[in-house]
Parts: structure tokens; sequence; C-alpha cells
């Protein structure tokens, strides 16, 4: 109608606004405005925005820029492997060792703080990646909680994202072992028949310095039933890196979901995509269950008599992902999309995605001996790749370019078994369109 303009499905007609160049008319919350880069916006109605060419994720608007067609690339390393971590000359005590993929952000005061994670936590610290000390002060040490329904037993620091240097947002993977706590376990021969994993919520204040969760710690996945002595293996385990959006301004992170038997195959073994839009929140984060949507929600089995199969997610990719074990994700700015970096049978290979949903088949780049691939008398295992480039744009290193480096731990062995000595390595990399 001439003189008029639709509310875009509002449900009503209002009179025609004229707007000044270089803004666009719309219709948002029922009212006509006027549109522009820069100005104040309410990110509830991020939506509505969209309809006209721009993002509300930061509380001023945003053109929407075009998204260029994704590139396959291949990944080569370009160097030996470099020690970043010594356990033999640098370590605090023992069990001060690399346990999960590294990760790391920048703080407040633009130093790099680096986390490869043990359950009694700690981190380094320096003015770039390349020149890091590493601090024997703790971050986060372990409760060891014998009650199970508090999720406050072993607790790794496995994911961190900082929205200002300042305030950081952790996903902690919680082991309760069983087999550590009088009562709860008996078959000592494979304790993994007492073990349960869980994804909490830990946050600091102090720029990384301290990190402190709730009483008990906010549950944010978990396996839908109760811990069961001696059942066997189940939970949600070993999160990735947090990454940001900025085409729907989620944060994304790869969980993965595992139940087995004693005496029988895994029942379940599936990795989910968790999102959320508020790191604040743990309760807020939401699994993918199909299609475009994130509506699979996790339970505590302790606190809940919701029917446990309709809270489990849906799995991504399983011919890709199946039974990877979390590496590190970043936005490719040379593959223009997703890249995954993992571990397989064979070695470290990467993935590409264009939605973090589909994913091409696994290509191995880094050849090397596995944890389960070991035999007596063969190199030493590697294992926890993370892909990290010191150049990011990124105060969470969750974008990448041509160049950057996979971290990983570096197994030792003695008398054919593995030991506590272990080394946090890192490999320099290419990527690049074939």
């Amino acid at each position: 109608m001439a003189g008029a303009a639709s509310t875009g499905g509002l449900g009503s007609k209002v009179a025609a606004k004229r707007c000044p160049a270089g803004t666009v008319r719309a219709v948002v919350a029922g009212t006509q405005t006027c549109l522009k880069a820069g100005q104040r916006c309410k990110r509830s109605l991020d939506r509505q925005y969209h309809r006209y060419g721009f993002h509300c994720h930061t509380g001023r608007l945003e053109r929407i820029k075009p998204v260029p067609a994704p590139r396959n690339v291949t990944i080569e390393a370009t160097g030996p492997p470099q020690t970043v971590f010594n356990w033999t000359k640098e370590r605090c005590e023992d069990l001060d060792i690399p346990d999960l993929p590294a990760r790391a952000f920048r703080d407040v005061q633009g130093r790099v703080q680096l986390i490869a994670a043990h359950f009694i936590n700690r981190r380094f610290v320096g003015p770039d990646i390349d020149h890091l000390t590493h601090d024997c002060s703790p971050i986060l040490r372990s409760d060891f909680n014998p009650d199970p329904s508090a999720y406050d037993d072993h607790e790794w620091l496995a994911s961190t994202y900082s929205p200002d240097g300042h305030t950081v947002y952790a996903l902690i993977h919680d082991e309760y072992q069983g087999f550590e706590h009088p009562g709860q376990c008996t078959n000592f021969s494979d304790v993994r028949w007492c073990l349960r994993t869980s994804i909490t919520f830990a946050v600091s204040h102090d720029d990384g310095a301290t990190y402190e969760h709730g009483t008990p710690p906010a549950l944010v996945a978990s396996f839908p039933t109760r811990y069961v002595p001696d059942s066997g293996h189940a939970g949600a385990a070993i999160p990735s890196n947090i990454v940001h959006n900025d085409r729907d301004g989620y944060y994304y992170a790869f969980v993965n979901l595992k139940q087995e038997k004693p005496g029988q195959p895994l029942t379940v073994n599936q990795d989910c995509l968790i999102r959320t839009k508020d790191l604040s929140d743990p309760s807020s984060w939401r699994a993918w269950s199909g299609g475009t949507s994130f509506d699979t929600t996790f339970i505590d089995p302790y606190r809940s008599t919701a029917n446990p199969a309709a809270h489990l997610c849906r799995a991504i990719s399983p011919e890709v992902l199946g039974d990877y074990v979390p590496g590190r994700l970043t936005f490719n700015t040379v593959a223009r999309q997703w890249i995954f970096v993992g571990i397989s049978g064979g070695g470290f290979f990467y993935s590409l995605s264009p939605d973090l949903i589909h994913w091409t088949g696994r290509n191995l780049f880094y050849p090397a001996t596995v944890p389960w691939t070991y035999a007596c008398g063969g190199p030493d295992p590697v294992h926890y790749p993370s892909l990290i480039d010191p150049n990011s744009s990124s105060r969470n290193f969750d974008t990448s370019g041509a160049t950057a480096y996979v971290y990983f731990t570096q197994f030792h062995t003695q008398s054919c078994q593995q030991v506590l000595n272990r080394d946090l390595m890192r490999v320099p990399i290419r990527i690049r369109v074939p």
C-alpha cells in the first residue's frame, strides 16, 4: 500500500516515516524507527533487526556483513615440536601435569594466560604466548567431595572465556571417582566402572588469578542418571574451548556424552554442540536437537525426576566426531569457516564446518602414536591437541589465520607404562588453500 509500511508480521500497518540518508527505515517492536550502525539497540530484539541487515549483539547496531563462501584448506606442520613446559625441570609438584587441551586468553592487563589443566589447576602467564612463566600458585583446587550429587570431586579447568579480560567464565570437567571414596566402589580391577563425569561452572573475578563456584557447583551438562557403584562410566566430559559466533551472537562448545557398562559395548558415545548467550548463567546452555534448533536441556538427576531419555543431546556428525577427545575450535580466516583439531587413532586431524553442525571428513595432518595405539618399545604417545594462533585478534584466541601452533601433551613411558612425566609441546603449522 502506497504511503504505508508493513510491520513485518507484527500485525498492524503504520504510516511511512521519512528517514535521513544513510539510515534504514524499519519497524521494530511495532514502532517505526530509522536504523544506522552504531546506534543503541536492544539485544532482545536482535531477530527483528536482522530483517533490516543489522545485528544487536553488543548493545550497538552493527551491519550484517556478507558471508564469503567457505574454502577448503590443508594444514601442515612447518617445523619440529617445541617444548613449552618440561615436567622434569619445571613442575611445582609431581601432579603438576598438562592433562587437557591448552586454553588461552588475554587478560585486562594485556598478558596472555594459558591453562593446560589438571585437578590441581595452575596457569602460565606472560606478556605474549611465546614468553610464558609457569605459576605454581593454584588457581582452582579440587574439593574431593565424596558425595556424587555435589559435583565437587576432581575438577579440571577445561574451558575459559573472558569478555573483558577481568571476569573469566569457565567450564569445569568434573570427575566423581568412586574408587577414591569408601563404600562407592568394589571393583578396583577396572576403575572405569566407578566413574561419573559432568560439566560444571566456575568464574574468576580477579583477572584469572583464582576461580570459584557455588555450593554445590552449578551444573552445565550431565548424564541424566544417578551414580551407582560398579555400574560403569557415564557422563558429560571434557568440553572443547568456548567460541563466540559473530553471525548469531551465541557462545558454543562441544561436550562428549558417554555411557559404558561392564561387559557391554558403548551404549552412548556422542558429541553434543551446546550454546548460550549468557556465559554468567550455567543453566542457560542448550544442546542441539536437530535442524537449527537448540532445545535440549540437561537435568540434575539428583534433583529432577524428568524422563532421562528426553535429556540426551543429539549427536553432531557422528561419522567424523564420534570418538573424539575434544581438541580446539577456531574460526579460520583462510578457510572462512570453522576448523576443529582433534585426535584419532593415527594422530591429529582437522575437520571443517561452515555452521558447527555439518563437518567434513577427518584429515590427518600430524601422524603420531596416541595412548590407545601405544605398543611397548614404540614412540611415546601424544594427546590433547589444541590449535592456537598467537596473532589472533580475539581476546580468547577463538580465531586463527594462515599460521598457528598446535599445542599438545607429550606422554613419557617407563618400563612400557605411562608415568606422570608429561611435557607440554607445540608444533608450528601452516593453513593454506591447496
